[in-house]
């Protein structure tokens, strides 16, 4: 499971000057694609910031100051909270399971054995199969993979201000995405200054589609689990 020190050192590590030679000796292309890509990215927002003279662009240039202050105030909540992953899986679950009769739960963890999820919740409640679900998900090799590709694990961008945009315009494009599909998800994330770095989790996350927890099924908020454990 990935810790905030863990996140907070890998983003660290994208202000030095990475071996690119090196790596691509090793056969990571791919790689340094995605580099190029970022780079673009980050020179993309920079060059808003050159416009934000112009009149017809103060709206976007206050969107994107708001954006900064967002994820600075994010990336400073790493420091003091135990671990932000956990707990955006967590908010989420607990978004899922919300108002779940005792029966529904039952009839939830049936369906989840039925796909082949075996959770040990130990009791019937909420908050018991709830912490089940976040630490399969925080474990699982799907959500693991995910955040490295997100960090670039093997990431040859370099110390720039170009750089550190690049991720600054991951999180809020994701943020964006998020607030149209799960308005609920990311306001509960928003009020915990988390919104900025759901782009680490999104591609779990967005296996889902945003389900009205009083319509769906208990079938349904079963795939949805199962669908974040993978």
């Amino acid at each position: 499971m990935y810790t905030n020190s863990a996140i907070a050192a890998k983003m660290e590590a994208d202000k030095h000057l990475a071996l690119m030679l090196e790596h691509a000796l090793a056969g990571v292309r791919d790689e340094i694609l995605k580099q190029g890509q970022n780079l673009e990215t980050g020179m993309t927002r920079l060059a808003f910031y050159t416009s934000c003279f112009t009149q017809n662009y103060q709206d976007v240039c206050a969107k994107q100051k708001k954006e900064d202050i967002r994820f600075a105030l994010n990336i400073y909540g790493l420091i003091g909270k135990r671990s932000v992953i956990e707990r955006m899986i967590r908010i989420y679950v607990d978004l899922l399971l919300q108002n779940l009769t005792p029966e529904r739960l039952r009839r939830v963890e049936r369906a989840l054995l039925k796909l082949g999820a075996g959770l040990a919740s130990g009791s019937l409640t909420n908050q018991a199969l709830a912490s089940a679900i976040t630490a399969a998900a925080c474990y699982s090799f799907g959500l693991t993979t995910t955040i490295d590709r997100a960090l670039l694990k093997r990431s040859t961008l370099a110390l720039t201000l170009t750089g550190w945009y690049a991720y600054v315009q991951k999180a809020a494009d994701a943020a964006d995405r998020l607030k149209q599909q799960n308005g609920m998800y990311y306001h509960a994330l928003y009020a915990e200054e988390l919104e900025m770095l759901y782009f680490l989790i999104e591609p779990v996350i967005s296996r889902n589609p945003s389900l009205n927890r009083i319509m769906s099924s208990d079938d349904e908020i079963a795939a949805a689990i199962n669908r974040i454990i993978r």
